[in-house]
């Protein structure tokens, strides 16, 4: 494999094909839990099973973070994507062919493993495929890949449920997971396998990267597992603050609650248009702690007894858009501080954090729930959103002083906008 420069700049369609690919993994996968969880319901099981499913579908993201990362830095990514859309095809399949419970939970297990493997993986290749003055429209195409397969997923589980049962929705999902494996070999931009030898003639040794010792990312990314997991306490008590509090039906349930995912459709691309005005990475980590103090804003209006349901609309939408430039800054952050051999164990690990914070998110909510209103605990979460980014802030601002001070700078290897940050690419 030889290791070729592209002097054309960011490689779009390579960028293209990886957004698809991103969204045939998520719809494969949502199909598939929705399905199994609409089949479940269906069945009588109950919320215990639907729960255990759930917790199944995400406790693999959490403890294989880590073993994806480094698989993602150490072995070809178009092997990796090609390879984890086959296990996730095999493990949906393999759905169709069991109705036994434990059986079900185990290939849950399997097919998130193979969602686990594609993110690190493309979060590291992004970087490779664009330039750095092209990086925020790249994350911002991926992540719009990423919703609209999230929110295919569940849409499509339920027709397809309802029209001609749970097996073909398996079967639908299983298509989307294969056909993400043969569109991957497409990517021709790649990374990870053989290396190049980047280190000086006469020095072998290549410091290891690790998140603490990145002052600035680590103060970002406590930040943001902190909101993340007010906002999973705030996720369980949703469908009681719509259908509870201000009486709503099951549809305007569904719509409200998918004006979220459209402002989250729309951040990503506002956002790509900010974080490419944006030089200093302290700066951008300000940006963040500006977006979380906002998602602390929205949830304690959230509290406030709104005169109807219909100003829940607006309010989710702007919730969406402040949600998704958490996710682009963050992405973005990683790639400019990251080296290139580092990124998919880096992407890794901040995923896992956020994950779990988001695990203990859903504990707390529902232990909220127990003592406290619906009101309160939105109050609740909103003000313990904006004491953790006032916790935060004074961390940020000295890790950024601490850079502007230090001549050598921690993006200066980037080599300008109108290269990527790893000038290099296989092919």
């Amino acid at each position: 494999m030889s290791f070729t420069s592209f002097p054309e700049g960011t490689r779009w369609s390579d960028l293209y094909t990886t957004a698809a690919c991103s969204l045939l993994g998520g719809t494969a996968m949502f199909t598939a839990d929705f399905a199994l969880i609409l089949q479940l319901q269906s069945a009588g099981l109950g919320g215990a099973a639907v729960a255990t499913l759930i917790f199944c579908a995400t406790l693999p993201i959490v403890l294989l973070a880590p073993v994806a990362g480094h698989m993602a830095d150490r072995f070809d990514s178009r092997a990796l994507m090609a390879g984890s859309g086959l296990l996730q095809s095999a493990a949906i399949t393999c759905m169709v062919l069991t109705d036994h419970l434990p059986a079900l939970l185990a290939l849950v297990v399997v097919n998130a493993a193979g969602t686990v493997l594609l993110s690190p993986t493309v979060s590291a290749l992004v970087p490779v495929i664009a330039t750095a003055k092209d990086l925020p429209r790249a994350v911002a195409t991926v992540q719009t890949g990423n919703l609209v397969g999230m929110t295919a997923g569940p849409a499509t589980a339920g027709f397809i449920v309802a029209a001609h049962g749970t097996g073909a929705a398996l079967l639908v999902a299983a298509s989307c997971a294969l056909l993400r494996a043969l569109l991957s070999c497409d990517v021709r931009t790649r990374r990870g396998g053989v290396r190049r030898d980047t280190a000086p003639a006469g020095n072998t040794e290549r410091p290891a990267w690790h998140l603490r010792g990145d002052r600035l990312l680590t103060a970002m990314v406590i930040g943001l597992a902190a909101v993340i997991a007010c906002l999973g306490a705030a996720n369980v008590l949703e469908v009681f603050l719509v259908r509870e509090v201000f009486g709503a039906s099951e549809s305007t349930y569904g719509l409200i609650n998918a004006t979220w995912t459209a402002g989250m459709a729309a951040g990503a691309w506002i956002t790509a248009a900010a974080i490419a005005r944006v030089a200093r990475d302290g700066r951008l980590a300000l940006l963040l702690m500006g977006a979380l103090t906002g998602m602390g804003v929205i949830t304690l209006l959230f509290s406030s007894p709104l005169p109807t349901v219909l100003m829940l609309v607006p309010l989710y939408l702007i919730g969406g858009l402040i949600n998704a430039s958490m996710n682009s800054i963050t992405q973005v952050s990683i790639a400019r501080r990251v080296p290139e051999r580092f990124r998919g164990r880096a992407g890794a690990k901040v995923n896992g954090i956020i994950n779990a914070a988001m695990l203990c998110g859903f504990v707390l909510g529902g232990a909220l729930a127990e003592v406290l209103s619906t009101r309160q605990t939105y109050l609740l979460i909103g003000l313990g959103t904006i004491a953790t980014v006032a916790c935060c802030l004074p961390m940020v601002r000295r890790a950024d002083r601490r850079e502007t001070d230090d001549s050598s700078g921690v993006g200066a290897d980037l080599g300008g906008l109108d290269r990527r940050p790893d000038a290099l690419a296989r092919t």
